[in-house]
């Protein structure tokens, strides 16, 4: 079982189209919008997780804020579910002190996890923060396929034809300071509250 942050409840809910026709350019604008609200702030932690990695300063508050931001309980605990196995996975791959020390954080929000991991790593902020969007646009692509009557190939238009908005997205988390990022994603967060109620699930959010 993997996560869909509520995607599961919104095509159950008929509020992504499932028609065969409609189906693609219904799931591209949906992602689209997610890129400009919830994943825009995942951005913007992403990238001050990394700067933060850099100076070997603390991430508590950043996780905390990264709590209150995520409304909807379902998808916060999946951050923080993603983030912690993302710490410990990359404590075990490459054994670096400060990776060991990240993967000991209790509350850890994936975006926090990997802009910090990338950055230990000595990866640039830049390709680290589009690395993170590219993989959570694709990761929303797969879970839609095993929902949706979508093939590999629409699923793989959908991620191109996504990539300017991923890389505006990257440019635009410079522009946000953590303290001051905000997040309207109604849509998604509805939907991961009435995830728990639906008679019969394949994702855990």
């Amino acid at each position: 079982m993997s996560h869909s942050f509520g995607l599961e409840a919104l095509v159950f809910d008929e509020d992504i189209e499932q028609g065969s026709h409609n189906c693609p350019a219904s799931l591209f604008w949906y992602i689209a919008d997610t890129l400009s609200e919830s994943l825009m702030a995942d951005a913007v932690f992403c990238r001050e997780a990394h700067a933060r990695a850099l100076q070997r300063a603390t991430l508590r508050d950043l996780n905390e804020q990264m709590s209150a931001l995520r409304m909807a309980r379902e998808s916060r605990d999946a951050s923080l579910m993603m983030g912690r196995r993302f710490a410990a996975l990359a404590a075990s791959l490459h054994p670096d002190p400060a990776l060991t020390a990240l993967s000991g954080i209790e509350e850890l929000h994936h975006s926090v996890a990997f802009g910090y991991t990338l950055a230990v790593l000595g990866m640039d902020p830049d390709s680290t923060v589009s690395a993170f969007i590219h993989q959570s646009v694709v990761n929303t692509i797969s879970a839609a396929q095993r929902l949706l009557p979508l093939g590999q190939f629409e699923a793989s238009r959908i991620a191109w034809n996504l990539k300017p908005a991923i890389l505006f997205t990257m440019e635009q988390s410079k522009e946000v300071s953590f303290r001051k990022v905000c997040s309207f994603g109604h849509l998604p967060e509805m939907a991961s509250m009435r995830h728990a109620c639906l008679h019969t699930r394949l994702f855990i959010s």
